[in-house]
């Protein structure tokens, strides 16, 4: 029983690999696969709970479920009780869904299925991922072929390359775990997972899959994944090597000089993001799809309803009915007016406008006790990494799966990697 329940588990991020159908779009075939595997898992895992008896309450598991209650109430009294509930497209990221995440997390913390085999299976599945947003890099760029693309840009099997490029950025943590694991002695069960290689043929193969993943967030040109990478591989290269003070110090220069060059010749992140949108021109002659025209919109929705939110899923209703639009000749309302914008792009507005202020506490409430007991530095840097990116970015349910992944990891505890 309990070795099929860690089955279905391990199987649950392999998620990210499926691609859109006929049928189910992008994110619903995924989200369809969870809530079965993970349904599956749970209806299994209650039967063995009630012999085993295996289960204690503990802050992790309290404060994730108060957060999970918030967002109930939040739903039901929100603008559509019925769609934040369920849920709705694309993304489908109602209550329930949040609720089977609440589940999964419980499963994981407590069927203790080993860090390794976890890192396992989401370098696998980040390394498929990866190898067809290569070959439909070469298809696009290179043969010139017609495929779907996102404004010219590969999707592999999210739709959308900011979506699989962090995916596979969240991923890192466990790819340099992998890699120091197979540097160093290791366990000899470990090697039915090697396929019976030697260490030194393991770590090739590993270090060959690294640089597989890295190469296609380049490819993505996502600029949030690009800049984390960068940021995360700095950081874990100065956890190895000495002379720190002089990398860190020629880091900052290279940052410097990007920004210098950005304003001097009119492009580049800095110019796109903060001095071309305040051009009037710019703005009549372009659709301002900005965070810094958007999120002050958001803001005063927030500020209607500041306790418990809108509720789930329900910010494309609110922008749809936003007065401003029909009565202020802006030409910033102009553009977003016929947007449809269902997330911020930072999932903290996202909660504040969905949970209120009540929903935001008990998730930062969440975070910091993740903080604090976490044991393994893999796992830290894996919830550093998401925090820091969702900052930025929308979430695929794959990114939703990962973090509660990284809860139940924490509440059990491993300390597998101490040392590295």
């Amino acid at each position: 029983m309990k070795s099929l329940i860690r089955i279905l588990l391990l199987l649950i991020p392999l998620i990210s690999i499926l691609p859109a159908t006929a049928e189910f779009g992008w994110e619903q075939i995924k989200v369809v696969t969870f809530l079965t595997l993970n349904s599956l898992a749970g209806f299994l895992w209650l039967f063995w709970l009630g012999k085993s008896k295996n289960f204690k309450w503990s802050r992790i598991k309290l404060a994730s479920l108060v957060f999970i209650l918030v967002l109930l109430v939040s739903s039901i009294m929100g603008i559509d009780p019925m769609g934040s509930l369920l849920g709705k497209n694309p993304y489908f990221q109602g209550w329930i869904l949040y609720a089977e995440c609440f589940l999964f997390m419980l499963m994981v913390s407590t069927v203790e299925i080993p860090l390794m085999h976890w890192a396992y299976v989401l370098a696998g599945s980040s390394t498929l991922v990866s190898i067809l947003a290569i070959k439909e890099a070469i298809s696009l760029y290179l043969l010139n072929m017609t495929i779907p693309n996102y404004a010219g840009r590969v999707v592999s099997t999210f739709g959308q390359p900011n979506l699989y490029s962090g995916f596979i950025l969240l991923t890192i943590p466990f790819w340099w775990y992998l890699l120091l694991s197979f540097w160093r002695e290791a366990q000899p069960t470990d090697r039915i997972f090697t396929f019976g290689f030697y260490r030194p043929s393991a770590s090739r193969m590993t270090l060959v899959g690294a640089l597989i993943v890295v190469s296609a967030i380049l490819i993505s040109q996502s600029r949030a994944s690009l800049l984390i990478l960068g940021g995360l591989l700095l950081i874990l290269l100065l956890s190895r090597i000495k002379h720190r003070i002089s990398i860190i110090g020629l880091s900052v220069a290279l940052i410097l000089a990007a920004a210098v060059l950005s304003f001097k010749f009119g492009s580049g992140l800095i110019f796109q993001e903060i001095v071309q949108p305040r051009d009037q021109q710019w703005l009549i002659d372009n659709s301002p799809e900005k965070r810094e025209y958007i999120w002050p919109i958001i803001g005063e929705f927030i500020l209607q309803k500041p306790l418990f939110g809108h509720g789930l899923e329900n910010l494309d209703l609110a922008f749809s009915k936003y007065e401003k639009f029909h009565g202020d000749r802006s030409p910033v309302y102009y553009g977003i007016k016929n947007l449809v914008i269902d997330r911020s792009h930072n999932y903290t507005l996202d909660l504040l406008f969905s949970s209120g202020i009540i929903g935001l506490v008990v998730w930062l409430g969440l975070i910091l006790i993740l903080f604090r007991q976490a044991k393994s530095k893999i796992l830290l840097a894996g919830l550093v990494v998401y925090v820091i990116w969702i900052q930025f970015q929308i979430q695929s349910v794959v990114h939703l799966i990962y973090f509660w992944l990284l809860v139940g990891l924490i509440e059990q505890k491993p300390s597998i990697d101490k040392g590295l």
